[in-house]
């Protein structure tokens, strides 16, 4: 059993050695963008579906 071809390779430290990642949501660029969105998002629902043109007028249908 002390033989190297018996023995596993890394033993038990052999995880230590992966690369750290850290979790999405604990990177800067994950906040931006779900912020980014959220404001997008209430600016479209308050301005009724960014339909309304400048001055509240009413747009016609059909051009006569």
């Amino acid at each position: 059993m002390d033989k190297p071809e018996n023995q596993q390779h890394g033993g038990p430290h052999a995880a230590e050695h992966r690369p750290h990642r850290k979790p999405i949501h604990h990177h800067p660029f994950f906040w931006v963008a779900a912020i980014c969105m959220i404001v997008a998002m209430v600016v479209y629902v308050l301005t009724n579906n960014l339909s309304s043109p400048r001055g509240g007028r009413a747009v016609p249908a059909l051009a006569p």
